[in-house]
C-alpha cells in the first residue's frame, strides 16, 4: 500500500532529513513511526503526501509511483489518503458535520450522500449526537475525533496521523487510539508518528524506530523502546 525504496531527503543547506529509507506498508497494516525530534518521522510523512519531493529514491502510494507524478495530479492523490495532525485544523465558524462532510462538498457529492456518510463516520467516532455543535464548544478529544472523522469520512485506503494525541491527555490519548483503530479494522492502512510511549506499548502493532533520519529498527509487534529479549518479535 506504501513503499519506500532508498529514499533520502535533504533539505536545502544541506540536512540530510532521511537516508536511505526502504520500507514497505501492507494493506490494513497499522504502523508506528517512533523516534525522537528531529529523526524524520514528520518528514516521512510529508514525503508519502507529497508535501515534500524526495531527493533520492521511490515512492509508492496505492499503487502509484508518487516520485514521477506531475503536480496537478497531487490532489487527487490525496482523495486517497486521509490526514490527522496535531493541531486539528477544524474550520472554527462550521459546524461538527460540515466540518466533516466539506471534503464530499469539494468532491461534488449529493447531499444525501454527504448526509449519510457523515451520520456513519460520526457514530464511528462516538460523536453522532453532536453534529451541530461547534469546534469552540468541543473538548480537545472531541475536536481530534472530528478530525479523524473528516479524514475518515471518504473512506480511504490509507489514513496519516502526525502526532494526533501530542495536545491530549492520556486518558484522551487513548480515545483517540481506539478510534484509529477502529478505522484499521474497517481496512484503512494506518500509518501513525508519536512521541506516545504508552500508547505504543499498548497497541503492541508494528514499529519503525528512526535516529538521524535511518530506520534502525523494525518489529512486527514492537513497544516504543526495543525490549532486546531473546524471542521477542
Amino acid at each position: 500500500m506504501i513503499l519506500l525504496e532508498g529514499v533520502t531527503k535533504v533539505f536545502e543547506g544541506g540536512t540530510v532529513a532521511l537516508r536511505d529509507i526502504d520500507l514497505d506498508i501492507k494493506k490494513g497494516e497499522f504502523l508506528f513511526v517512533v523516534g525522537p525530534s528531529g529523526s524524520g518521522k514528520t518528514t516521512l510523512i510529508s514525503l508519502v503526501l507529497r508535501e515534500l519531493r524526495v531527493t533520492r529514491g521511490k515512492i509508492w502510494v496505492a499503487g502509484k509511483d508518487i516520485t514521477k507524478m506531475p503536480t496537478w495530479k497531487v490532489p487527487h492523490l490525496r482523495r486517497s489518503v486521509g490526514t490527522v495532525f496535531q493541531d486539528y485544523k477544524l474550520l472554527p465558524s462550521r459546524t461538527v458535520a460540515e466540518n466533516v462532510g466539506f471534503a464530499l462538498e469539494v468532491l461534488g457529492r449529493p447531499r444525501s450522500v454527504i448526509d449519510r456518510q457523515v451520520q456513519q463516520v460520526l457514530e464511528l467516532v462516538g460523536l453522532q449526537t453532536k453534529g451541530d455543535r461547534y469546534p469552540r464548544q468541543l473538548s480537545g478529544g472531541e475536536q481530534q475525533r472530528v478530525s479523524v472523522a473528516r479524514a475518515f469520512v471518504n473512506r480511504p485506503p490509507i489514513l496519516l496521523a502526525d502526532e494526533p494525541t501530542g495536545n491530549l491527555d492520556p486518558a484522551t490519548s487513548v480515545g483517540i487510539m481506539r478510534v484509529l483503530d477502529r478505522v484499521n479494522r474497517t481496512g484503512t492502512t494506518v500509518l501513525m508518528a508519536t512521541h506516545d510511549h504508552a500508547i505504543v506499548d499498548a497497541m503492541r502493532r508494528r514499529v519503525v524506530q528512526l535516529e538521524r533520519g535511518k530506520i534502525i529498527r523494525d518489529e512486527t509487534r514492537g513497544t516504543y523502546e526495543s525490549i532486546n529479549r531473546v524471542g521477542d518479535s
